[in-house]
């Protein structure tokens, strides 16, 4: 419909999409409401907020359950903006539970090291909001618009201990790198909707089925800047450079939620886009290759890089590399069971590295964080549990059964045989091999004890809450290594259930 025949009106969209977007919203309130209340919470109530917080994460996590049965056939909404689909549904419940783990252990930590401020709640969920936008993106210019919700949270958040000096460089290198893959990000979109004439994921995969079986040079520019751009948000080598030194120089709290949702958003964007919207085969054997040695890269480099390191964060930094290169194998085969493995590595990856992280923010005394090697040894004769529970989770991080991160495992390689990618299933082996030495190196540190001439650490004590997080995460890691299919049927019907068309 047009007025005078020229300009077209805006109508707007029908009522039942706001359902599609209601998880988003409701966390989008919070962000709001804790906005407003910080203004009038005196700074000794400010825990409050991180009450306030968890609420609207549990209410966006109720409507992300409802959603999950009544998305059991997958559309789009806001006119093909946006997925409204199990898989976004399933990635939407990762961030969520993260993001409520990570809000438990922050008031303690926030006040022993006197960053106790309102507003990191509602970065937190801002955050939180865009990566959740990540996920159901149906558009190029909805998945660019999360992604700078999220990075600018999160650039806020790296830096948030302004006297620190190492926080400060975190957030300066953040934020450059982080510009500079927004450019990439920007740049190749542009070249996608010049090629395709259209920016939604379901009519770009149409143009590209109908274009006559040919592929235009420019088309896959597009497409390796655009996979540039999220690499950098998987901490894909080699565009990790980031990556070490902004989760050792953050707040630790703001590490272990970085380290997890964002890695989590920036996945479920690769696999909706690469693995669906440029499936087509002619595509998909030359962005193939690009991600094909990104992940050998990621793999090698992390794993490798891991083995130098003396700082706990540093090591789970070059450890989320590697993580990333094994779950890049999914991206890289185009089979639905790949999809499916991924997913469940994704959640099994994210209660494995939120509890390692949380074992130090809980620990974490008023002068510093403390994680170095040094600081680690004899933590089980002081601190048993703790120490148990962390064993347990680089157990499960370098794949050791009976824990989630062994079958997570399983199945991304198992998915890589069954495609004849051989190649790739033996380089993900065989730095698993390797993963297992800095892994075991750390669990060997606590259970040495520590000689007389060497100096004491203080660690602070484990609260209520830092206790709880560590129970939860090292019982979901137990569970979905025992009980499997919990987790692993939901994955299903997430990758059956994602949108392929408009």
């Amino acid at each position: 419909m047009t007025v005078l025949g020229v300009l077209p009106v805006l109508a707007p969209p029908p009522g039942i999409d706001i359902l599609g977007l209601l998880p988003e919203v409701i966390l989008a309130g919070g962000f709001i409401v804790l906005m407003m209340l910080d203004l009038v919470t005196a700074p000794a109530q400010r825990g409050w907020l991180a009450v306030v917080s968890v609420v609207a994460v549990a209410g966006a996590f109720g409507a992300t359950v409802w959603c999950w049965f009544d998305a059991a056939t997958p559309r789009t909404v806001y006119f093909g903006a946006f997925a409204y689909d199990r898989f976004g549904l399933f990635i939407n419940a990762i961030i969520l539970v993260s993001t409520a783990l990570v809000l438990m252990i922050t008031p303690q930590y926030l006040n022993r090291r006197g960053l106790h401020y309102g507003e990191y709640y509602a970065l937190i969920l801002g955050a939180a909001t865009g990566m959740m936008l990540l996920a159901g993106a149906g558009s190029l210019m909805v998945i660019f618009l999360a992604i700078e919700l999220l990075s600018i949270a999160l650039y806020i958040l790296s830096g948030f201990n302004r006297t620190e000096p190492r926080s400060q460089e975190a957030a300066m290198k953040y934020l450059l790198l982080g510009g500079f893959a927004s450019g990439f990000l920007l740049f190749g979109m542009a070249l996608i909707y010049g090629e395709t004439g259209h920016t939604q994921l379901t009519l770009i995969a149409a143009a590209i089925t109908n274009g006559g079986g040919t592929v235009d040079p420019l088309l896959m520019a597009g497409i390796a800047l655009l996979f540039v751009g999220l690499a950098f948000k998987i901490s894909a080598a080699p565009f990790h450079t980031w990556t070490p030194d902004v989760y050792q120089g953050a707040p630790t709290s703001v590490t272990t939620f970085m380290s997890v949702t964002t890695k989590v958003a920036a996945f479920a964007a690769l696999i909706r886009v690469f693995s669906y919207t440029f499936g087509e085969p002619l595509i998909y054997d030359r962005w193939k290759i690009i991600v094909y040695f990104v992940a050998i890269a990621s793999m090698v480099v992390g794993n490798v890089a891991a083995l130098r390191q003396t700082s706990l964060k540093r090591v789970l930094g070059y450890s989320g590399i590697a993580q990333g290169g094994y779950i890049l194998i999914g991206v890289v085969v185009l089979t639905p069971a790949a999809t499916w493995g991924s997913l469940y590595y994704l959640a099994s990856y994210a209660v494995a590295n939120i509890g390692a992280f949380a074992v130090i923010t809980v620990m974490a005394n008023r002068g510093e964080d403390l994680d170095s090697y040094a600081s680690l040894r004899g933590l089980a004769f002081r601190r048993p549990y703790v120490a148990a529970a962390m064993g347990l989770f680089l157990l499960s991080l370098g794949g050791f059964p009976p824990t989630a991160g062994f079958f997570a495992k399983f199945f991304v390689f198992a998915a890589a045989i069954g495609a004849h990618e051989l190649p790739l299933a033996l380089w993900g082996i065989g730095t698993s091999a390797v993963s297992v030495f800095y892994y075991l190196r750390v669990g060997l540190l606590m259970y040495t004890r520590p000689q007389p001439d060497e100096p004491s650490y203080n660690w602070s004590r484990t609260s209520l809450s830092g206790g709880g997080v560590l129970a939860l995460t090292a019982a979901g890691t137990l569970v979905m290594g025992i009980f499997v299919t919990l987790v692993l049927n939901i994955a299903v019907s997430a990758q059956n259930g994602i949108v392929l068309h408009g």
